[in-house]
């Protein structure tokens, strides 16, 4: 059986393991927690390290690409910040498959030490200590009282002089093996097997160097919940204004305590992205075939470092000599760790506050909700923060809008932030007195601005919409270029009906929808516009009807062709006073030339038909022709034939004379009409 003391050796590795961790993390604390509303939180760590110093932080496995993007390490006494090392991605049985020991099912020291058989271990047995090499570990059974058998362990080693000594391992207190290495390899052994017992998590080491204590900042982006926020609308009696109180919803999910941070919460929305920094990537290369030529003999050439630096517009190299090497390495290595200047504890603050103003300058659209106090909030919890509370400047009103509710206003209130802060979106409770009264939501407000909330049915308040029936209007008539052009203006009415059987005066905020190409006409300037809506400001005495009309009207325009235009529709201009008698005078003449044209169009269609079916008749004879014989009669019906075809040589020569002249009668009469649209011009405003 192992001893106690065996035991407790174990154990105290396992814990030594556990114990150093929790301190590393412990002296590196979460400082200042910076929430932002597209799901990323900034985080800054500080502390203090003195001389060669690592420090140890834990992240979630899906964290490690932001955190590997986002990473600033600064040591700020002056001090070098070496390396920053992490776990791979592969799997803890992946890597403890590395090791040439397994202690994942080992039972106890024996079995322990039976895989470590050869190796050089110091023994504490009995008062003394005893050097030399694991040979075997001996299993015995050894009667005890009763009749029983107990189970006891011996240890084999192999000491100087060859000589093979057997101890009773109940009686060891203390091995130390002499390996360094082995020893290195079972404290990591045993601090991936630990790690099992973590969520997921991965280690990030950030090694340190430099004289005396220092403060190490070390600053992150990885992805946390959406902070949201919820409002409180009370209206106190006696009181004017309302009391607005905004409560940040802020969750902490990460496997660590927030203890006494400072935390901002940011809105707006910055820029962000996910790139898998953290899995390994590979790229296949090429592969190039052996070229079968006479080897070449190797060429030696003298090292050398560039030092570039700016000369004109070019980059000019200088090759160093072996002193200015070791000292540009020397430089080189601090540059690529740490700023070459490390800036003292006052300077970094002055930095921090210069940083934030140029935040604020370069993106306006971001506002910071700065929680003055100090916050905890232990991990896996949540927190309510209050980020405003005062009063407000707000109204009473019933909002209407007939896509909302047909029939009722809804009790809402105007309000206007007057906090001097952008509030962000969200609902709100609205109390009134010691009573909820209801919920609404509300957009974004920036200061100053107004904004309508409704949060419940006004059922002392009744609306009829109608319809107050539309009419079109011509306004203007214009001539030109051939074209008569009427404009017009189509003008619709709404008419609403209000009813207030409550015994006290509302005003009533009437929503009416606005419509591409529509122009308010009446009333001649509303309360306010938004994009798609009216809003109208009516007072609603008390037991009183009230009817409230709103007239639109929508600019149009109808075009005739001149030419196309009937003694008919002519008249009825004339009817309509669209046009006086000397345009309806020019109107007729080209009416009556635009006939004429048609007519003589009509009759050299006609013409060129017959023509057409004379050609087809005359293709036909001919080809009766070329079918008779020599026969009397044949000669007969040939005789006939002929006779057909002069005749219809004859017609279709006088048809082309008169489709000839018809058609000059027609450009010269287009020719006349034309040069009469082209001088017709005219307008009137009715």
């Amino acid at each position: 059986m192992l001893s106690d003391r065996s035991v407790a050796a174990a154990i105290a590795v396992a814990w030594s393991v556990m114990g150093a961790m929790a301190v590393a993390q412990a002296e590196l604390p979460i400082t200042r927690v910076v929430l932002y509303k597209h799901g990323v939180g900034y985080f800054e760590r500080r502390g203090q390290v003195e001389g060669e110093a690592e420090r140890r932080l834990r992240f979630k496995a899906a964290d490690m690409s932001d955190v590997l993007k986002s990473l600033t390490v600064l040591d700020l006494g002056g001090g070098t910040v070496e390396t920053v090392t992490y776990d791979s991605t592969r799997t803890i049985e992946q890597q403890l498959g590395d090791y040439t020991f397994d202690l994942r099912k080992a039972q106890g020291l024996p079995a322990i030490l039976e895989q470590m058989k050869g190796s050089v271990v110091t023994v504490s047995i009995a008062g003394q200590t005893v050097t030399g090499r694991i040979m075997a570990v001996e299993k015995r059974l050894e009667a005890a009282g009763d009749g029983a058998q107990t189970e006891r362990y011996r240890l084999s080693l192999l000491t100087d002089g060859a000589a093979v000594r057997s101890y009773d391992l109940s009686d060891v207190s203390e091995i130390r093996f002499a390996d360094a290495a082995l020893q290195q390899s079972l404290e990591k052994y045993l601090e991936t097997l630990f790690s099992r017992h973590r969520r997921d998590e991965k280690e990030l080491v950030i090694r340190s160097s430099g004289q005396g204590k220092r403060d190490l900042f070390v600053s992150y982006v990885q992805a946390q919940p959406v902070w949201k926020v919820a409002y409180r609308l009370v209206t106190l009696h006696g009181e004017k204004k309302p009391l607005l109180q905004a409560w940040a919803i802020v969750d902490n999910v990460s496997t660590e305590d927030w203890e006494n941070v400072e935390l901002s919460l940011v809105s707006g929305l910055p820029v962000s992205f996910v790139q898998n920094l953290y899995d390994p990537f590979y790229v296949k290369r090429r592969e190039i075939a052996l070229q079968r030529e006479a080897a070449v003999g190797p060429v030696l050439h003298a090292a050398g470092v560039m030092e570039l630096r700016e000369e004109g517009a070019g980059i000019v190299g200088k090759v160093m000599d072996a002193a200015e090497r070791k000292a540009s390495r020397a430089a080189g290595a601090a540059v690529m760790a740490a700023p070459a200047a490390a800036p003292r504890p006052d300077y970094y603050a002055e930095l921090g506050r210069q940083a934030a103003e140029a935040v604020a300058q370069e993106a306006g659209a971001l506002f910071a909700y700065n929680i003055k106090e100090r916050v905890t909030i232990p991990r896996d919890r949540s927190a309510l923060l209050l980020i405003a509370n005062q009063p407000i400047e707000g109204a009473r009103v019933s909002l209407y809008n007939e896509a909302t509710r047909q029939q009722n206003p809804m009790d809402a209130m105007r309000i206007k932030n007057t906090t001097g802060l952008t509030l962000e979106g969200g609902p709100i409770t609205v109390i009134e007195g010691d009573t909820y009264v209801g919920e609404a939501l509300v957009d974004t407000m920036k200061p100053d601005e107004d904004r309508y909330i409704s949060f419940a049915v006004d059922l002392g308040t009744r609306v009829e919409p109608k319809q107050g029936g539309s009419q079109q209007t011509v306004y203007m008539v214009r001539i030109v270029h051939g074209t008569m052009t009427t404009y017009h203006k189509e003008q619709e009415k709404k008419v609403y009906a209000l009813v207030n059987v409550e015994d006290k005066p509302k005003t009533v905020v009437i929503e009416h929808p606005r419509r591409e190409g529509w122009q308010l006409v009446s009333p001649a300037k509303p309360l306010e516009t938004t994009d798609d809506l009216y809003r109208f400001e009516v007072a609603l005495p008390a037991k009183k009807q009230v009817s409230f009309e709103v007239v639109e009207e929508q600019p149009g325009e109808v075009s005739y062709a001149l030419t196309n235009l009937t003694p008919d529709r002519i008249q009825f201009f004339v009817r309509q006073k669209y046009i006086d008698q000397k345009t309806r005078a020019l109107l007729e003449e080209v009416a009556s030339l635009q006939a004429e044209i048609n007519a003589l169009q009509g009759r050299v269609a006609k013409m060129q038909k017959e023509r057409d079916d004379i050609f087809r008749d005359q293709e036909r004879l001919r080809n009766n022709l070329k079918s008779l014989g020599q026969s009397e009669s044949e000669r007969t019906y040939r005789e006939d034939l002929v006779k057909k075809l002069r005749a219809g040589d004859t017609r279709a020569e006088d048809l082309d004379r008169s489709i000839n002249a018809a058609t000059d009668e027609i450009q010269k009469k287009q020719q006349t009409l034309n040069d009469k649209l082209r001088d017709m011009t005219f307008e009137t405003k009715l």
